[in-house]
């Protein structure tokens, strides 16, 4: 039997084998949908010709994931077997079973325009044969190089999912199906499916954020799994992932870990089809965010030790005053005490107390545009609150609730009340 840890077990490698059940598709595709304004534009391509089927069946999966009409074409094969990449040109993102296979010219200089154009593409079990067509694929796009098959063949005894909005609304996959190897991912390629064979792992899904668009490579492929609602949703929610739209019912990820440029005990939020945070409760604030996925723990995992969690994306907003939110003055004696959090709607909410005062943030997506909005409650307190806020090269920094005094920002009054910091990233904008 193949079954997924929950995270918790995973943090602390206490597996707990669970059994398995398979949900139909309104289990894999609950009501609630956010709703983009562009229709969505899909090419499925097979090293077959026939890819999943009637396009019909991945234009309604898509349809149901992403909340807004879908159009989904299929690449088949002519009577003198050229395969047609036409649809490639006005599609915004590719699903490629396998591989596109044997190609003429006119077809191969279709998907090299294609995988240059920055549009979204997901891979399914690819092979070399089937990108024969495409010099260095292995290296420049996929990420890695498929090898022999994984443990002699044998079946995942643990498939695990990592935190990445690719999984929402899938609680756990499983396939008894042998996998090949793919040694040596690409240093920007995050893995978030691992399967597992005794104490050996292999990759079993990664996602690359490169120049020329996004990729997520799903490893298991084949008419067994594409019948299976969770894989149907994956694909649905890869295919989104890569175009950079909201995928519906995606969580907040939260964990307490050892961050790179922090304090141990440091913590790790990335939002639902948001950025990602680094929260430093010993230094009193967000240490930085990042435009990209939730951080790679594996590292801390296998060393125990030394190893602070990998983050995978640019940095483009930094803070390193000590203790930013200070009472009286913005010079006064630092006061701060970190609490805790607790979670709301999803969302964690951070206690501090500052000279006696309660102050509590919670910190979500901003409306528009990559960033955050962070959202604080202040109690009643014997003097003003201040917080110093520091110059962003890579980032737009708007306050409401706050007198601004140069670089700091003032809660004037002893009583309750609130007030909002949003943080966006400029175009372009990077903050090393």
């Amino acid at each position: 039997m193949n079954v997924v840890l929950p995270l918790w077990n995973l943090l602390f490698r206490r597996p707990v084998l669970a059994r398995c059940v398979a949900g139909g598709l309104c289990a894999a595709f609950p009501s609630s949908r956010l709703k983009a304004a562009e229709a969505v534009r899909v090419t499925v391509v097979g090293a077959n010709g026939q890819a999943f089927g009637l396009p019909a069946t991945w234009q309604e999966l898509l349809a149901k994931a992403a909340g807004v009409p879908c159009s989904v074409t299929s690449a088949r094969r002519d009577a003198t077997g050229g395969l047609g990449l036409d649809s490639l040109q006005s599609a915004q993102a590719a699903v490629f079973e396998v591989g596109p296979g044997e190609l003429g010219t006119g077809a191969v200089t279709l998907l090299r325009e294609f995988l240059r154009a920055g549009k979204g593409c997901v891979i399914l079990g690819a092979t070399r044969e089937a990108w024969a067509a495409v010099p260095g694929f292995s290296e420049e796009i996929l990420g890695a190089e498929p090898g022999a098959p994984f443990a002699a063949g044998a079946p995942m005894t643990v498939i695990n999912l990592f935190p990445h909005p690719i999984f929402a609304g899938v609680t756990r996959f499983e396939t008894a199906q042998a996998m090949p190897v793919y040694a040596k991912l690409a240093d920007d390629a995050q893995m978030i499916m691992e399967g597992t064979v005794g104490e050996a792992t292999t990759p079993l899904a990664w996602v690359r954020r490169r120049a020329a668009g996004r990729l997520c490579h799903i490893v298991p492929v084949g008419p067994d799994v594409a019948r299976d609602p969770a894989y149907q949703r994956i694909v649905a929610n890869a295919v989104l992932w890569t175009l950079n739209r909201p995928i519906a019912d995606a969580q907040a990820a939260v964990q307490r870990t050892f961050m790179p440029d922090a304090h141990p005990g440091a913590i790790a939020l990335t939002l639902p089809n948001g950025p990602g945070v680094c929260l430093d409760p010993v230094r009193g604030g967000i240490n930085y965010i990042w435009d990209g996925d939730f951080v790679d723990l594996r590292p801390r995992w296998l060393t125990k030790q030394g190893e602070p969690a990998r983050i995978f994306g640019e940095i483009f907003y930094r803070e390193k005053t000590w203790q930013p939110l200070r009472s009286g003055s913005p010079t006064g004696a630092p006061d701060f005490h970190f609490r805790g959090y607790t979670l709301q709607a999803g969302l964690p909410e951070f206690h501090y107390v500052i000279d006696g005062r309660d102050v509590f943030e919670t910190i979500s997506a901003a409306p528009r545009g990559t960033g955050i909005v962070r959202r604080f409650r202040v109690g009643p307190g014997a003097r003003p609150l201040w917080l110093n806020l520091e110059p962003q090269a890579g980032a737009d920094v708007d306050v409401r609730g706050l007198e601004r005094d140069g670089a700091a920002g003032c809660f004037p009054g002893t009583g309750a009340g609130e007030f909002t910091i949003e943080i966006r990233r400029k175009a372009g904008g990077a903050n090393r």
